[in-house]
């Protein structure tokens, strides 16, 4: 075979896709971790892996980074078949998420440290560290040690080190997980600001949806070795493709007897029905209702305070219900009876995932 013929072969077959996996099984003796995962992924993308502890998410992330081989299947990167090739020749950038950082090394020559392994001149080395200082915000701190900078500020510097080479690919495991909450806000905007501007394809691994959600372009939801759903984050809220994506995204519950709720109809075979808190609305007494011949009452059993709203759960037809209402409205007491309109749900039937509408809403768009 000519050395034309072969690189024609190991030519990818959807150009679109910068980074493609296909039928990608591991296991680690009897733990099946991957199991038949076909991922796509468009070149400047910024996309998750989302889902729950042994899901198989990290275990995706480390084989595209080279650092575990897969059983079975391939893995493509820009058009090149990369499962033979070193993790250190794949142009790929990783960002681990206890930082990695060497501690006896100062922001500038941790920076640096992937430029010299490649040996680069120090003149060019210099510049480059000092863009990435100004792109990371952390100017004058290059003589600093890990030990001396903030959990932000370490993480910043993770994510510049792993830039320095110029990778085609960024990968990152749970970036924000070793930061608190108040910080982990602000790296998630900063992150998506970096990642627009840089326009590099990057692949970061969560557990937290509202992390992938704020985000991620794309979601690629796992569940015990499975890839569930790939798509933007509205479609996996709006359309959950399995049974499992309909409970894991979003603050979904389970109900049962739900053709009791005012307005819904139960079909003839076995289904299961989710409900979530934004499609329930609770109203006051005496408050103005669009569908007041649709309300049902109910008793207020807890309310959480979540900051700038309030989660209202009642009882209602033996399911505990949550509604999301805002600290601005009228406010409601524990123990209070309370007017409860179901909008819509989901009904999941053997083959299908459906959305149910309350039939008093007469086809009309409703927005919440």
């Amino acid at each position: 075979m000519s050395e034309t013929t072969e690189k024609t072969v190991e030519q990818i077959e959807n150009p679109a896709s910068y980074v493609e996996l296909k039928g990608i099984n591991k296991h680690f003796k009897d733990f099946h971790a991957t199991k038949d995962a076909n991922i796509s992924i468009s070149k400047g993308k910024l996309v998750a892996l989302l889902g729950p502890s042994g899901s198989g998410k990290t275990t995706i992330l480390r084989m595209i980074a080279g650092l575990e081989h897969p059983d079975s299947g391939e893995i493509w990167i820009d058009g090149k078949l990369v499962n033979n090739i070193p993790g250190s020749e794949r142009g790929i950038g990783f960002v681990f998420q206890s930082y990695a950082l060497f501690r006896y090394m100062n922001v500038y020559d941790n920076i640096a440290f992937g430029l010299r392994i490649k040996k680069v001149p120090e003149k060019d080395i210099k510049k480059r560290v000092t863009e990435l200082l100004e792109l990371i915000s952390c100017e004058g701190l290059e003589k600093r040690y890990p030990s001396q900078l903030s959990g932000g500020q370490r993480q910043r510097v993770a994510f510049a080190r792993a830039l320095a080479p110029n990778p085609h690919i960024l990968l990152l495991d749970e970036p924000f997980a070793a930061v608190d909450a108040k910080v982990r806000l602000e790296l998630r905007t900063w992150l998506k600001e970096m990642i627009t501007k840089l326009q590099i394809t990057s692949i970061f691994v969560t557990h937290d949806q509202d992390e992938a959600i704020e985000v991620a372009d794309e979601i690629i939801v796992t569940n015990q070795g499975r890839v569930e759903q790939i798509g933007t984050p509205q479609e996996l809220y709006s359309n959950p493709a399995s049974p499992f994506v309909a409970t894991f995204i979003g603050n979904s519950i389970q109900v049962k007897n739900f053709d009791r709720f005012r307005f819904f109809e139960k079909p003839e075979e076995d289904v299961t029905a989710i409900l979530r808190p934004e499609f329930v609305s609770v109203y006051k007494k005496g408050e103005k209702v669009q569908y007041s011949k649709s309300v049902e009452e109910a008793v207020v059993e807890d309310i959480i305070f979540r900051g700038s709203n309030l989660e209202i759960k009642v009882r209602l037809h033996d399911n505990l219900i949550s509604s999301v209402r805002s600290i601005n409205e009228p406010a409601i007491e524990i123990g209070e009876t309370v007017d409860v309109f179901i909008f819509r749900l989901f009904v999941i039937f053997k083959d299908r995932i459906e959305l149910f509408y309350n039939r008093s809403l007469n086809n009309e768009t409703v927005i919440i």
